[in-house]
């Protein structure tokens, strides 16, 4: 008869604090070699040996607030508010390590309790690391990142907290917000899915000075006339409100904040830089033809995002003003009739709303259809150009950016340049790319849809489509892809980067150096335009040396001792423990709070061999009906992106007698190819499908098909800096 399991004793006391205190460490040493988690970024300690007996965190953070204030020149007052709970009987130390955003900067520290605020004071860091300090200083210092793509931190120190209380913590930080369309946007790091004794929900509000109410958005979503939206702070949050345009200097098509911080000897110091594109002329277009993407990678509610900022447009342009609409997919689709098939044979008006509800039923009636091919849809859009006449035209593309690199930028250039020939003006162009993982990293300025922009002289914006009121007036401020970037410096100068060599509207660059010497010096900031060449000197504003640390003082509390004492943290704090609070900071800036799904040799494999490999051999099958003695090698071609063939082609043909038709054949099989897209996969890959013929010598024909190499997966665009490192290392 088998044994009943002994029963097992309940936890003591000491064994659960030992397990809540592994427990941060075990789940980020099974984050670093095992399955992809949500990183983790703050935590919260308080003194084991005080409180090994408790079984519970004594001291819990009872709400987690960020509040966002005003944007002035480059930077938003951000205020991270936490409230800290002694529930326990006696007088507590806690560390608290926070992620802040990325290239955000500490400022101030304030603390209350009982509604009565204290500001800070600068003090310096005490020559010892660790002891005790006044009861009811709090202490904040800010955490460098560990390189120049990881997230800042803090470390917020309270000495003894008086048992019973609450204590409200405020860092003031100077944020570096980024500006997606008519948005400043800031993305708050996720705190990760193991946090011991924090607020289990982030609070978000945005204050706008000039206004008693505010509007705002947390990951896409508005606020609605509310003050305070909710937001789960495991994952990171992206705070949105609306943006004012940017006043430049005449002539200047940059807009440079160039700052510099000196040493404390005031023998050189530190340079930072920051370029942003600014709006440029507004078009006026007396005529505007959309290009509207169809593909399969599109999102599938996109068209009707589209005709929401088509309606906006229209409205905007003087009633005179015509339009007609092409969509693109493998084949351009005329979605407005031509004057020669109108009952009054004119271009319809942007104010006719037959023909506005005719483009939306179209829409509404396609399907998304494999294939990318941009330069068919302009050849097609410079016939119907010709026939317009207009002297102002303005070509609208609107896509979500995955263009195949297999149609590179200059064929499709001379293919547009051939199709506008002889026009009476040249169109104005203007890339619309909608695209949730661009918009929230930004668009590089090697990326295809960039690349394209430039080469076609085009402005471009990365924005969503899905906006319930969209900026009509930026939208036709849009700038070109700046290109040939150079920043200058003199010899006692110097950056740590080379920055890039392009810069696209929505994107910032962040260029950091040292300098020697009393003075900051003057930059040369170099670029192109377009066809034209420009310049621009900036000099650096001098901003007051970072403080080391930052000491407030609860009522009651000696400020002034505290500040003699200097910033220190409490003995019972381990090295590990510290090293843990970095590391944690660092992982949740280089992970991805989200699970992406990559593709790989093996699910390529898998699909071809479903989907383009019954169809190659029924291509067979077919042709020795005509030649019974061919046989040979066809490696096919595709550029895959979300689960779309952008472009398939035959890239090598060893048949013994060519034969077009198979050929053709072939390719259509290479487009039946039906993968699923990856989650967030924003990759281009390029995959070269070798199949061997065979014919019937004496026997049956045989297709026989390699199996796939690091030679034939290729990756066209790359992965983000903190994504998989290879192909065969990824995951689905």
């Amino acid at each position: 008869m088998p044994r009943a399991p002994r029963p097992r004793a309940p936890l003591t006391p000491r064994a659960r604090w030992r397990l809540a205190a592994l427990a941060p460490l075990l789940a980020t040493l099974l984050s670093l070699g095992g399955a992809p988690q949500p990183a983790r970024a703050d935590m919260l300690h308080t003194d084991p040996q005080r409180n090994q007996d408790v079984g519970y965190t004594p001291v819990q953070e009872r709400s987690y607030e960020v509040i966002v204030g005003a944007t002035k020149a480059y930077k938003t007052e951000l205020r991270v508010r936490v409230a800290l709970r002694n529930s326990s009987t006696q007088q507590q130390d806690v560390v608290l390590t926070m992620a802040l955003p990325r290239e955000s900067e500490l400022r101030e520290l304030r603390v209350a309790r009982d509604g009565a605020w204290s500001t800070s004071q600068v003090t310096a860091l005490a020559e010892e690391e660790s002891g005790r300090r006044e009861p009811g200083a709090v202490y904040a210092r800010a955490l460098p990142p560990e390189t120049s793509v990881d997230l800042p931190g803090a470390e917020l120190i309270a000495f003894s907290l008086e048992p019973d209380t609450t204590t409200q913590v405020e860092l003031v930080v100077d944020a570096l917000p980024k500006l997606r369309g008519d948005r400043w946007e800031i993305e708050m790091p996720g705190r990760g899915d193991r946090r011991f004794g924090l607020s289990d929900e982030r609070r978000v509000l945005v204050k706008d000075p000039q206004s008693k109410t505010s509007t705002f958005w947390v990951d896409g979503q508005g606020n609605d006339d509310r003050k305070v939206m909710i937001s789960n702070p495991e994952n990171s949050a992206v705070i949105a409100w609306p943006a004012k345009e940017l006043a430049l200097r005449q002539g200047s098509k940059l807009d440079v904040h160039y700052t510099a911080r000196a040493s404390p000897d005031g023998d050189g110091g530190e340079l930072r830089m920051l370029l942003r594109l600014g709006p440029t002329s507004a078009l006026k277009p007396d005529h505007v033809l959309v290009l509207i993407d169809r593909s399969r990678s599109t999102d599938a509610g996109m068209h009707r995002q589209a005709l929401r900022l088509l309606s906006a447009l229209f409205d905007h342009l003087p009633p005179t003003a015509t339009f007609d609409a092409l969509s693109f997919a493998r084949v351009p689709t005329a979605l407005v009739e031509r004057p020669a098939e109108r009952r009054r044979g004119r271009w319809p008006s942007v104010r006719d709303d037959r023909a506005r509800t005719q483009l939306a039923n179209k829409l509404d009636g396609q399907r998304r259809e494999q294939g990318t091919d941009i330069g068919a849809a302009l050849t097609m859009a410079g016939a119907r150009l010709r026939e317009r006449g207009a002297k102002r035209p303005l070509i609208l593309v609107l896509t979500d950016g995955m263009l195949p690199p297999g149609h590179p930028p200059g064929a499709v250039r001379a293919t547009y340049e051939q199709a506008i020939a002889g026009l009476r003006s040249r169109p104005a162009m203007l890339l619309f790319v909608d695209e949730p993982m661009l918009t929230h990293e930004g668009l590089a300025p090697t990326h295809p849809a960039a690349m394209l922009a430039s080469a076609l002289d085009a402005r471009i914006r990365l924005d969503r489509l899905d906006k319930r009121e969209p900026d009509i007036g930026a939208l036709l401020s849009s700038p070109r892809v700046v290109t040939d970037l150079e920043i200058a410096l003199p010899r006692r100068a110097s950056l740590d980067d080379a920055p890039t060599t392009g810069l696209v509207s929505g994107h910032v660059i962040v260029a950091r150096g040292t300098y020697e010497g009393t003075r900051p010096p003057a930059a040369t900031i170099k670029a192109r335009d377009g066809g034209a060449s420009f310049q621009t000197t900036a000099r650096a504003k001098v901003e007051g040396v970072a403080p080391p640390a930052l000491v407030a003082a609860l009522a009651g509390a000696d400020l002034d001792k505290a500040t003699r004492e200097g910033f220190v943290r409490p003995p019972w704090i381990t090295n590990r423990d510290r090293r843990l609070a970095q590391l944690t900071i660092t992982w949740a800036g280089r992970g991805n709070q989200s699970v992406r799904g990559y593709l790989d040799r093996r699910i390529f494999r898998n699909y071809l061999g479903t989907r383009v490999y019954p169809r190659a051999r029924a291509c067979y099958n077919e042709v020795l009906t005509r030649n019974e003695v061919l046989g040979g090698r066809v490696t096919l071609e595709l550029e895959v992106s979300k689960g779309e063939v952008m472009l398939a082609s035959v890239a090598k043909s060893e048949l013994d007698h060519p034969d077009a038709r198979f050929e053709a054949c072939l390719v259509e099989a290479a487009w039946a190819l039906d993968i699923p897209a990856g989650t967030g996969d924003d990759r281009i890959y390029r995959v070269r499908y070798p199949l061997q013929f065979s014919p019937p010598r004496g026997g049956r024909p045989s297709v026989e098909d390699d199996a796939l190499d690091l030679g034939t997966i290729e990756l066209l665009l790359g992965p983000r800096p903190s994504g998989p490192p290879s192909i065969d290392r990824v995951r689905r």
